[in-house]
């Protein structure tokens, strides 16, 4: 069984497994896997001294919103009848107001023997925030028998399993289960019943599942410190970072710092924009904070998910953001949807050859909290790769999501491209080497172009002087020495032929556009009808 920690377990709904003295650090899982039943003695990799780590620990249960911990069992209500002869609805109120482990289970074992499948949401809920090894084992039973897929008998697995059947059929769980979520996760942070009251509709709103922390417990980096490459003598030349260039200024987060803290409101090239970084599905992208008002954003991790991917918040509206797609689903800007800028992943060797005025972020301090100074602060390891490390080196997923089907493994990286209605999934690891590449996307061709760690796309569509038929579609492309550049590629040559007359010193440009990376699980489930590369027979 993959390890669970007490920390990551105290925050559950029903049960504070670990003493409360121990601080209020929070992390997100990631270090740690989610927790849905009873705590391990052993950590996850990198979760080390919960000083050190930030790693998910029990709330103040004495301030308001607080978690209860376990209460004994009432077997009457407060109108004198027993619990067990109330109606299934019946119990959900009673155990809302007064929530607990036996209740709970109680719960989940009347919804397996329902066999209605509406209460899968619900009962994949009581097996997230549960608080029990036996809520656990009660609700996986539960589960098994609504919707026929035998049980693994571990938490994490049925968890994933049966939240990953649940957003793929997209069973309505009913009209009372808005009061249920939001009751329940108020337990969690007593912000989430008026940020979840904004979701309408019932099966996404089942589909939004808790990531191990609270609103901002994942504090966000705000206009970080920069450094110059000479001042940044701690970064090393294989490191990734996350670079992009806007207007006249360029910039490299690496990404330890991002794995971290997954945002950063910045302003670049005198544009406010946020970079936000899932790491449960290894993505950055860069969004304009601006919206077509004139009024800018800022944002925070929520501390929600939706399928495994980080749902973001803005603080001016409090709308919920889909990281993924850079629209808001939810709140007052709902179908708003984000401007984004390009944003390359590369060896800091390899970004800062090509951008030697580039700016990087010095290491971040602790974060303080001067209106709780009982609280300690959150610091991190920053050591490159000690974020996630147990998540990356295992095949698993920790969080439900859509079922994917096996053209890649559900981690594989891809590069992904989201172009005129039409989507691409490039495998990373079959673009190491290679040497740029045309790729029709629609009816318009595209320039691959791979690099350390990535890859850069460029639209070849409409170049004056050149022919659509000259891009033959996977023809080798000739890149002008240096030509490579951020925002634009100059190239001399495609498929063999010279694309102007070599003695006019003439070459080809093409624009950048926005191209992202992702496990493929990730990009699948917002993309379905996805292209993909290479063909089966390649791989």
């Amino acid at each position: 069984m993959r390890k669970l920690i007490c920390a990551a377990v105290a925050v559950s709904v029903l049960a504070a497994a670990c003493s409360p003295s121990s601080g209020e650090g929070e992390s997100s899982a990631a270090t740690d896997p989610p927790a849905t039943s009873s705590p391990s003695d052993e950590s996850a990799d990198g979760a080390a001294d919960s000083d050190a780590a930030g790693d998910v620990a029990p709330p103040d249960t004495t301030s308001p919103g607080s978690v209860p911990t376990t209460q004994p069992f009432i077997p009457d209500t407060a109108d004198g009848r027993p619990f067990l002869e109330l109606t299934l609805l019946e119990k959900i109120d009673e155990f809302l107001v007064r929530p607990n482990t036996t209740f709970a289970a109680i719960i989940a074992d009347e919804m397996g023997r329902s066999g209605e499948q509406r209460w899968v949401a619900w009962t994949l809920d009581l097996l997230r925030v549960g608080g029990s090894r036996e809520v656990s084992d009660v609700a996986m039973r539960a589960l098994q028998a609504l919707t026929g897929i035998e049980s693994a008998d571990d938490p994490i697995t049925d968890y994933v399993r049966y939240g990953s059947w649940y957003r793929s059929h997209g069973i309505d769980p009913g009209d009372d289960y808005g009061n249920f979520k939001r009751t329940l996760y108020a337990y969690l942070d007593s912000q989430y019943d008026e940020i979840l009251a904004q979701v309408t509709d019932r099966v996404t709103l089942g589909a939004v599942q808790w990531g191990g922390v609270r609103r901002g417990g994942i504090p966000e980096l705000n206009n970080p410190e920069r450094l110059t490459p000479a001042q940044a003598d701690f970064m090393t030349p294989e490191e990734l970072v996350l670079g992009f260039v806007i207007g006249n200024e360029s910039g490299a987060y690496p990404v330890r710092f991002l794995a971290r803290h997954e945002l950063a409101n910045d302003v670049v090239g005198g544009v406010p924009v946020a970079l936000g970084y899932c790491t449960l599905c290894l993505t950055a992208l860069m969004f304009d904070r601006r919206l077509p008002s004139g009024d800018v954003l800022t944002f925070q991790t929520s501390g929600l998910l939706m399928d495994s991917n980080k749902i973001m918040i803005d603080n001016e509206t409090e709308s919920l953001w889909n990281h993924l797609s850079g629209t808001a689903f939810a709140g007052p800007l709902a179908g708003t949807k984000l401007e984004q800028f390009p944003v390359a992943t590369a060896r800091w060797s390899d970004w800062l050859a090509d951008h030697p005025d580039t700016f990087t972020l010095d290491t971040p301090p602790p974060t303080f909290f001067p209106e709780t100074p009982e609280r300690p602060p959150i610091s991190y390891d920053y050591t490159p790769g000690a974020a996630y490390r147990s998540y990356y080196s295992s095949e698993d997923l920790w969080f439900p999501t859509f079922e994917t089907p096996d053209v890649f493994e559900l981690k594989e990286e891809v590069v992904t491209v989201d172009r005129g209605g039409h989507a691409l999934a490039l495998r990373l690891a079959a673009l190491e080497g290679m040497d740029p590449f045309v790729y029709w996307l629609g009816d318009e061709p595209l320039v691959i172009v791979p690099n350390q760690g990535g890859a850069r796309v460029y639209s070849a569509a409409d170049v004056a002087g050149v022919p659509r038929e000259a891009w033959r579609h996977l023809a080798p492309v000739e890149v002008v020495p240096g030509g490579v550049l951020h925002d634009e590629l100059r190239i001399s040559r495609v498929d063999g032929h010279t694309l102007v007359d070599p003695s006019l010193l003439i070459d080809v440009r093409l624009p950048r556009i926005v191209s992202s990376q992702s496990f493929w699980f990730a990009w699948y489930g917002l993309h379905p009808d996805t292209e993909t590369w290479p063909p089966a027979d390649e791989r």
